[in-house]
């Protein structure tokens, strides 16, 4: 009688623990309970949604740019005590004041701690105050091209611009952003001096007939084509020797992480003030400005 009983008691205990077990897996597989406002918000510009690994939406935002319009802020401040606000560096300086002439202004400590955590891009972090949580990661960490066959080299480098300010010879916001005042300087060394080819990416206009002035002695070396699909571009970018990264005020350009998961190496601008953490004594060479930028070619 006791021994069954001891029996029963073992058989009690042994479904106890593994409807434990089964509930604990159930709540591990169920995604947490979404707020209703979750799907609404990210359809906003700013805010970033945030997944699990399996696809699923969580109750976390990432805020990828200044809150520029009075409705975001609006929204901000109504939801930020029920879904957490984080911010992720997506937007030139941001979430400092950028330098472009053609980009809004804000005070200068309205983001750096307007937040309890921020993936950043800094090599500085002392711009943010102490109670920020911070993380060195970028977008560009996840925007990966699927390995690709190589092709021949048949360029010495690629340059990726952008076609927003084609009517205006390069000269705008998107071009400020791509530094392409320095690009122009030092296409002259490359063409002239040294007799290199590349390829402009989306420096004409998408009707492919009003290009961005280049050095005349660029003329026969170099492609200019229109903005371009990602395959397109990134054909481009391995039939290269390298890629060249002259910006200076941009978010951790994600073409450069694209370029070395192709084993393309990089020529990049060491006041990058997002990307610079990819580059190596391996992934390619750093230049300051025109006075070292003849020694960093590859």
């Amino acid at each position: 009688m006791l021994e069954k009983q001891r029996r029963l008691e073992d058989e009690h205990q042994q479904r106890q623990q593994r409807e434990l077990r089964e509930s604990e897996l159930k709540r591990k597989r169920e995604p947490t309970k979404l707020h209703p406002k979750y799907r609404e918000l990210i359809r906003e510009y700013p805010f970033q949604p945030v997944r699990t690994n399996q696809g699923q939406f969580v109750n976390i935002i990432l805020v990828r740019s200044q809150l520029s319009s009075p409705h975001h802020r609006q929204l901000y401040e109504k939801y930020k005590d029920e879904i957490l606000f984080m911010g992720i560096s997506s937007m030139e300086d941001y979430p400092l004041v950028p330098p472009n002439p053609y980009t809004g202004k804000w005070p200068a400590d309205e983001y750096v701690g307007l937040f309890p955590g921020f993936l950043h891009m800094f090599r500085d972090t002392s711009v943010f105050p102490s109670h920020v949580k911070l993380l060195l990661m970028s977008q560009s960490d996840f925007s990966l091209p699927y390995p690709a066959q190589r092709m021949p080299k048949k360029y010495d480098f690629t340059f990726s611009g952008s076609d927003q300010d084609v009517n205006n010879d390069c000269v705008g916001w998107s071009s400020f952003a791509k530094n392409w005042t320095f690009a122009k300087e030092a296409l002259e060394v490359m063409c002239g001096e040294l007799g290199m080819t590349g390829v402009l990416v989306a420096t004409k206009d998408k009707q492919n007939v009003k290009a961005c002035s280049i050095p005349k002695v660029c003329e026969g070396k170099i492609v200019q084509t229109t903005f371009l699909d990602q395959r397109d571009f990134l054909n481009y970018v391995k039939q290269s020797r390298f890629l060249f990264v002259p910006q200076v005020h941009d978010a951790s350009p994600r073409v450069a992480t694209q370029a070395l998961a192709l084993d393309v190496p990089l020529l990049m601008n060491y006041n990058l003030i997002g990307g610079w953490k990819y580059l190596n004594e391996k992934t390619g060479e750093f230049f300051h400005d025109m006075s070292d930028f003849r020694e960093s070619l590859p």
